[in-house]
């Protein structure tokens, strides 16, 4: 068999494997982890009007995650709207297989274009740096403003002195990153500086830029969760239990997940953050859990129909 053709059906394969263990994984938290609890609570109390708003806007919330990436490749890459919004989504298809799902970055910039695939990862690493910006960001200032509802065994005023301190190194890395340049060539496994390259490479506008698309991205996702949760009957009623949100995503965004294991964080981060306002424990772990099915598992399934795309080895 010659060599292209053998590498076609091997690319098929992979396809394959990627989208039966992707359908498997969301059939099995479907079936164990959200059925079961949803079976203790009467569906009908459900808003689902609200629910199926929730579902609208995560063409909004990847809507804007595609805007930003297009932008950010722009320089090396240009592309349309719809092709970033399908490679977006396709990128979470195959990511929902790595840790974090940080598969999504080297994914993309291999959808796209497989002779830049370097450039582009760097650059959609920078793209998803800055929504790690915002979520530590806010979340930062969410616990510091609603640290009363935590016993977390720290003093308050150490506690802000911490999360500022870790603020302003985040915001130093991002824009000034160059300040930080030498410190990074006496750490042997930073000394590959391609990332801080790659952060050199955005002007100040740019990289700004991008935290104002992630900022309207990270609304959108604190909207999808405020509507979930009130879908549910979970309510916040005050400015500081609605600040419990940037908190939930600061401290789900801390913990290294896998495959396996991130739904079952999410619902035990959302129970821990929640669960110090509300005693609907079932309804708190069925919304985190119903707001992953909508932002995860349904851009999985549309992901999958363009993995056609995915051609790890040439076929010509």
């Amino acid at each position: 068999m010659k060599k292209p053709i053998r590498y076609k059906y091997i690319n098929l394969l992979l396809r394959f494997i990627i989208g039966v263990v992707a359908v498997w994984f969301i059939y099995k938290k479907l079936n164990t982890n959200f059925i079961d609890n949803l079976n203790q609570i009467d569906i009908t109390d459900l808003n689902w009007s609200l629910i199926l708003l929730t579902i609208s806007l995560l063409f909004v919330n990847w809507g804007m995650e595609a805007i930003k990436w297009r932008f950010a490749i722009r320089g090396i890459e240009k592309i349309t709207i719809s092709k970033a919004f399908k490679l977006t989504l396709t990128g979470i298809t195959i990511g929902l297989l790595t840790p974090n799902r940080i598969g999504e970055i080297p994914a993309r910039a291999l959808l796209l274009n497989k002779g830049l695939f370097k450039e582009i990862a760097l650059k959609t690493t920078v793209s998803s740096f800055s929504q790690v910006i915002i979520t530590f960001l806010l979340g930062g200032l969410g616990l510091i403003l609603t640290q009363k509802y935590f016993k977390l065994g720290l003093d308050s005023l150490f506690l802000n002195a911490i999360v500022l301190i870790s603020l302003m190194v985040l915001l130093t890395l991002y824009f000034r990153v160059n300040k930080l340049t030498p410190i990074f060539k006496k750490i042997r496994i930073l000394k590959n500086q391609e990332l801080v390259n790659a952060l050199l490479d955005f002007q100040f506008i740019e990289l700004f830029t991008l935290l104002i698309f992630s900022f309207l991205r990270y609304i959108v996702f604190f909207l999808q969760y405020w509507l979930i949760l009130q879908a549910f009957g979970v309510e916040l009623n005050s400015v500081g239990e609605i600040l419990l949100i940037p908190v939930c995503f600061l401290f789900a965004s801390s913990i290294p997940t896998i495959l396996i294991s991130e739904i079952g964080v999410r619902g035990s981060v959302a129970l821990f953050v929640f669960g110090v306002v509300s005693d609907m424990e079932i309804q708190i772990v069925l919304a985190s859990i119903t707001l992953w099915l909508i932002n995860v598992a349904i851009p999985v399934l549309i992901g999958l129909f363009n993995l056609k795309e995915l051609k790890l080895l040439k076929e010509k």
